[in-house]
């Protein structure tokens, strides 16, 4: 039994962890899921260093990446007793999330069992039909969980959709936070950073973490949750300074920036790489860019403050698929990207989407040309997954091209949403094929035995071989058999009415009208019209 200062100054006694939050496991954990990388999820970790910061009791339970199954929870709950849980939820994690909560409510009867993430903030009605989840948080959870663990009733916490008599509450928007800074340091001392490693062909050095400097996007993109939601970022001296903690304190040698497009701020880049260079914090990283988004004296100040590499989104070399995801960007504009870039010595991963509304196998192959053109360091492609909260998602559902809800699968890697013109059959074959085409070749051999720095590398370059030649990696788990019996209707017992319509992910976050009102939301795309 120990002792807890509240910030009232009363010291009161405690046998019972305040908050215990839970990341669940990845669906994705067969085929090329070894190559997957496994970070910490932030979002948790900042929701903990606020609670920390507020004098209570909070810990992380990561089941992805300490491997733990069903009957590990059920342990580490009576070990802890969490007066409240909190679980994370990705689309591909809602099985699982659910079955969680449900062994909460099982083992600690009297704990309150919260959930957020896009998934659940995007379908609060869905996920308020299982009796074990009493609330789901939309938008940022780090002030609603203090309020939450500070006492404050449901009713009165901003962002929160809850039951009520049988009927669900979804309460105002709480307003967005625009000073990022106003939060402390994430909990990365709770973090065994030996258990978390980037995605393959991402990293130069370990160990290594992910960070964010902002959160939001400005883009529109049809694919993404985060479109059209308020840019606000940290200030380059707050992350600077935490870069030297993680640098200094825990041995960190390498930065993974997630953030949506952390090059649309030009000064405060400039102003992080000023800063690293005039600390000399030796210290390696790579960020997310965008082809209109960068410049020759960013680029320079990237690579001499420890870039060694960027991520650009170009998601395909059709412009017409460009205009419908809504991501018209000039295609000059990338080839200046990557040359700029390149020209400074960091490498570049670009990103590419197949199966989009619209798609051919003839664009399809302008996507690998334009690719091959670019002569881009890394090729990274994925097939479409209309994630709900997003415009493609609710495309898909007004025109019945939606192939199922069968949330395991929506991964990036299987075709869930029908493309007229093309069988799923077709854009997995032309997967295939591109990986093949693209990396099969002297150049890009060379080019990649060029990166080979360590044994690991050596690792993921034979398992990417395989990968590319046999079509898929077995990565098996047999302990995690847990995970997989289960299906979403296996929970949801509450008979609680749904939206007629899909909603949007910003709006929810932003907009209360959304919650009650239909939603008619028109996406600038056409199908396939060849006839």
């Amino acid at each position: 039994m120990d002792t807890m200062q509240k910030n009232s100054g009363k010291t009161e006694t405690r046998d019972r962890l305040d908050l215990l939050l839970i990341y669940p496991p990845w669906a994705v954990i067969r085929k090329r899921g070894i190559l997957q990388n496994s970070l910490p999820a932030l979002g948790l970790l900042s929701i903990v260093g606020s609670c920390l910061a507020k004098g209570y009791a909070a810990e992380i339970l990561d089941i992805h990446a300490e491997r733990l199954n069903d009957q590990d929870v059920i342990q580490t709950l009576l070990e802890k007793q969490p007066r409240f849980v909190g679980i994370s939820v990705l689309t591909n994690m809602v099985i699982p999330a659910h079955y969680i909560a449900r062994l909460c409510k099982q083992t600690i009867p009297d704990c309150r069992v919260i959930v957020g993430g896009v998934h659940a903030e995007t379908l609060p009605d869905q996920m308020l039909r299982n009796p074990a989840i009493d609330a789901v948080v939309r938008g940022d959870g780090e002030e609603t969980m203090v309020e939450i663990l500070d006492g404050v009733p449901f009713a009165a916490v901003l962002g929160l959709s809850y039951r009520e008599r049988g009927n669900v509450v979804h309460n105002s928007p709480r307003p967005v936070k625009m000073d990022l800074d106003a939060y402390p340091m994430p909990a990365y001392h709770l973090v065994d950073f030996r258990r978390y490693f980037p995605a393959v062909g991402s990293y130069r050095r370990h160990p290594a973490i992910n960070m964010l400097m902002t959160r939001g996007c400005p883009g529109q993109c049809t694919f993404c949750n985060s479109a059209f939601t308020k840019l606000r970022s940290h200030s380059a001296e707050t992350i600077v300074q935490w870069i030297e903690t993680l640098r200094y304190q825990y041995g960190i040698r390498q930065i993974q920036f997630y953030d949506d497009t952390f090059t649309v701020a030009r000064k405060r880049v400039l102003r992080f790489c000023e800063l690293l260079i005039r600390k000399r914090i030796d210290i390696s990283w790579t960020a997310y860019i965008r082809g209109d988004c960068f410049s020759e004296d960013m680029a320079e100040a990237m690579k001499k403050s420890g870039c060694h590499q960027v991520i650009i989104g170009i998601e395909s070399g059709d412009d017409r698929i460009l205009e419908n995801i809504r991501k018209p960007i000039n295609k000059e504009k990338y080839r200046r990207a990557v040359q700029t870039a390149q020209r400074n010595g960091i490498e570049v991963r670009g990103s590419f989407i197949i199966g989009n509304v619209g798609e051919t196998r003839d664009t399809m192959q302008s996507t690998l040309d334009f690719a091959k053109e670019l002569d881009i360091d890394l090729f990274q492609l994925s097939i479409l997954t209309p994630y709900p909260g997003t415009q493609v998602f609710n495309f898909a559902v007004e025109n019945g091209l939606l192939l199922h809800r069968n949330w395991d699968d929506y991964g990036q890697g299987s075709v869930v949403m029908r493309t007229p013109g093309l069988e799923a059959r077709e854009i997995y074959e032309f997967e295939r094929y591109a990986f093949r085409s693209f990396y099969l070749k002297p150049k890009q051999i060379v080019r990649q035995l060029k990166r080979v720095t360590s044994y690991r590398h050596v690792r993921d370059l034979l398992l990417g071989l395989y990968a590319m030649v046999m079509g898929e990696l077995i990565y098996k788990q047999p302990d995690w058999e847990c995970w997989s019996r289960h299906a979403e209707d296996d929970f949801l017992e509450l008979d609680i009415p749904q939206p007629s319509n899909p909603r949007l992910t910003y709006k929810l976050r932003q907009d209360e009208t959304i919650l009650t009102e239909a939603v008619s939301v028109h996406t600038q795309t056409a199908i396939d019209s060849r006839g």
